[in-house]
């Protein structure tokens, strides 16, 4: 099942996430077909050992599907993912699915794969392979991502709450706080765990981080919101006018920033859902 991506206010911009085949009346009588789809997603083996984890042998896409298929030869990738689990903190019988440590982890995650599915932009750091404790959040904005064609840096941000307004504001403010000199250091520094589709493409940012300064770079925002409150296109638009004051301050609000939505219907029946699937 594939999720495809509509334009909201006809502004390439701002984007909502649909499971592409299905209406809306199908999904919310039968929410599973949509849990599935995203579960499916998160708990696929390239994506976990790609996005989840800081192995050598995973540092690009293509490294990543060579081990993956590896461990399965060997028929050693359950005790494999297992590991990437328990360090993650997602261990079925002690997962905590109403914390929001956890929550926040899964929406980073999620986050980085859809974002690498319905947009020109590619995951550079993976907040979530960065962990050093399950119980502990890593530093800064949620991820990095890097625009090779246009040359931009994204700092990124993840929200997964029921309410749209409330999870559009905590993201901005998110945002505004990371928004300095300490997190560009911070990828410069970290160029050891920048993921990438292939070789060229991380030999190239590694080289951008090296030899340019801040000042010299363009670096933007991104957004990505998992809400319940509504799902409908023309709900979206009023949420986000109302959050952002009128029609006119979204436009130059995403000039800079990109918004990307994702109906979940209900975050509770998800995340059981998901407690389910492990």
């Amino acid at each position: 099942m594939k999720f495809i991506d509509i334009n909201l206010f006809n502004n390439e911009n701002i984007k909502k996430i649909r499971l592409k085949s299905y209406s809306w009346e199908e999904l919310i009588g039968d929410k599973t077909i949509l849990y599935e789809a995203i579960c499916d997603l998160l708990l696929d083996n390239e994506n976990l050992f790609y996005y989840a984890t800081q192995k050598e042998s995973t540092k690009t896409l293509k490294d990543t599907r060579l081990y993956v298929k590896k461990l399965l030869d060997k028929k050693i990738i359950d005790r494999n993912i297992d590991d990437v689990f328990k360090f993650i903190g997602w261990d079925k019988e002690k997962l905590n699915i109403n914390s929001t440590i956890f929550q926040g982890d899964l929406a980073e995650y999620l986050m980085s794969i859809l974002i690498d599915r319905v947009t020109n932009i590619d995951t550079l750091i993976s907040k979530i392979s960065l962990k050093t404790s399950p119980k502990m959040p890593s530093y800064g904005n949620d991820n990095i991502y890097y625009d090779y064609e246009n040359e931009i840096f994204y700092y990124g941000e993840a929200k997964f709450y029921e309410n749209l307004e409330a999870a559009i504001s905590r993201a901005k403010v998110s945002l505004a706080e990371h928004a300095n000199s300490l997190e560009f250091s911070y990828i410069k520094t970290h160029d050891n765990v920048i993921i990438a589709k292939n070789d060229t493409k991380k030999v190239n940012i590694v080289e951008i981080l090296e030899e340019k300064s801040m000042n010299e770079v363009s670096i933007k925002s991104i957004s990505f919101i998992v809400n319940d409150d509504v799902y409908l296109k023309d709900d979206y638009e009023s949420k986000i006018v109302n959050s952002f004051g009128t029609i006119e301050d979204v436009e130059i609000k995403s000039a800079e920033m990109i918004m990307i939505f994702l109906p979940i219907l209900s975050k509770d029946e998800f995340l059981k859902y998901f407690r389910s699937r492990l």
